[in-house]
């Protein structure tokens, strides 16, 4: 993984440094995608700044993804140093799980292909309850 991250950062005309070394690792090491400001937290070697400045050449340079959940941005590695996937998000309690799909992948490429649109990225969130929350709370009456 470090070979595709110090040729992406060169063929940019980037040096790898210790601070963006340290943001990968941090956001390597992690499942759901991240708060900037808990990769921040996770990363306490380097400065807070040091990690928005890397965060945002990141997202530049196409080696993360950001996501945004109401007004707050997630990141999380994108490919090819994670598996292109999707998430499940509980409104409740904030679980995410991840979702790769194939059908919806094509689903999303013959939407594309309809409205002679080449799609170059995409990202799909779906929001609602997981399995344990939706057990859980009361159900609206039926009237």
């Amino acid at each position: 993984m470090h070979s595709d991250l110090e040729s992406i950062l060169k063929t940019a005309g980037q040096s790898v440094t210790k601070p963006r070394q340290a943001v990968f690792e941090t956001l390597s090491h992690t499942d759901e995608p991240l708060k900037n400001g808990e990769i921040a937290k996770r990363t306490p070697q380097v400065d807070r700044a040091s990690v928005y400045r890397t965060l945002e050449l990141f997202t530049k340079l196409g080696i993360t993804t950001t996501t945004i959940r109401g007004w707050t941005p997630f990141t999380e590695l994108a490919e090819p140093f994670k598996p292109h996937h999707h998430h499940m998000i509980c409104e409740h309690c904030g679980s995410v799980e991840e979702i790769a799909s194939d059908t919806l992948e094509d689903v999303l490429t013959l939407i594309a292909n309809r409205h002679q649109f080449i799609l170059k990225s995409h990202t799909v969130e779906l929001s609602g309850l997981c399995d344990s929350c939706s057990k859980s709370l009361p159900q609206p009456v039926a009237s």
